[in-house]
């Protein structure tokens, strides 16, 4: 990955743990979906500059709608059934690996050996974090609901990746994906929490711009590494979100900082330097 990619995703790492940390700690949907209107009120306007997606890649967008829903829906879930320090760890731990398999699938591209290596330390890591904060057995829902989450981002990914390499450009792709995808989820959000959710969002404004903000940020980032680095590596790299959470838990919510889970921040550290630094081979 090149040094100004990887800078870029370790400031989207920490974005992203932070507005996860936010949802969880307010009304999870409602959240979400108040986030995702803020992300797109503020790209709307840039919808005049970028150029109208091609037929070619109306089902590339298609696709990613639904498997960010299906993802956002899943977290929700995991959120309302598990803490967060159980459920993040689980929900982010298995991404790298179902996005090596898509994106061979689906791209025929697979990390070069250097980085298959740097994914795989940053994969030990992350889920030795998430049995270290697991006290006794999750609930089976969350569990569920959390593993369904990854292999959705893990999926989008992919489907993200062709789209940010698409002809058109990834500003246009990013731009039409965040507008249309806070669109289609307010809706499904509101299907299922009802008028209740307006209030909800009113009564989170504060933490709702605050979430939407980093996620708008965070998300550019990643498409915008998306479209010129491997899928793998981007995903795998993204996930240093779980050494910045065990940070936050650690120094600001005054969680107990275990061997164990300093070791395993440790293997989430030398992953992302291999990644980041291994020449391709």
């Amino acid at each position: 990955m090149d040094p100004l990619a990887a800078f870029l995703m370790l400031l989207a790492g920490l974005l992203h743990a932070t507005w996860h940390a936010i949802v969880k700690t307010g009304s999870g949907l409602s959240i979400l979906a108040g986030m995702g209107l803020v992300s797109g009120v503020l790209t709307l306007p840039f919808m005049f500059f970028v150029p109208v997606p091609s037929a070619s890649t109306w089902p590339i967008i298609l696709a990613s709608l639904a498997l960010h829903a299906g993802y956002k829906a899943s977290l929700a879930i995991a959120y309302r059934s598990a803490d967060l320090g159980r459920s993040y760890p689980i929900a982010r731990g298995t991404v790298p690996l179902f996005a090596t398999l898509f994106a061979y699938l689906g791209l025929h591209q697979l990390p070069q050996p250097g980085q298959f290596v740097g994914i795989a330390i940053i994969v030990l890591g992350i889920l030795g974090l998430a049995r270290d904060r697991i006290h006794g057995p999750i609930d089976r829902r969350a569990l569920w609901a959390a593993v369904c989450a990854a292999a959705m981002v893990a999926a989008y990914s992919v489907v993200d990746a062709a789209g940010t390499r698409q002809p058109e450009g990834w500003a246009s792709f990013t731009v039409w994906l965040i507008v249309l995808d806070s669109t289609v989820f307010f809706i499904v959000a509101t299907t299922q929490r009802g008028p209740a959710i307006l209030s909800d969002i009113r009564e989170a404004a504060v933490p709702v711009l605050i979430a939407g903000l980093l996620g708008l940020t965070s998300f550019a980032v990643f498409l915008w590494a998306l479209s010129r680095n491997p899928i793998a590596s981007v995903v795998a790299f993204r996930e240093c979100s779980i050494l910045f959470a065990t940070l936050i838990g650690v120094f600001f919510l005054k969680e107990r900082a275990t061997p164990r889970r300093l070791c395993c921040a440790g293997f989430v550290a030398v992953g992302l330097v291999a990644i980041a630094l291994l020449k391709p081979t």
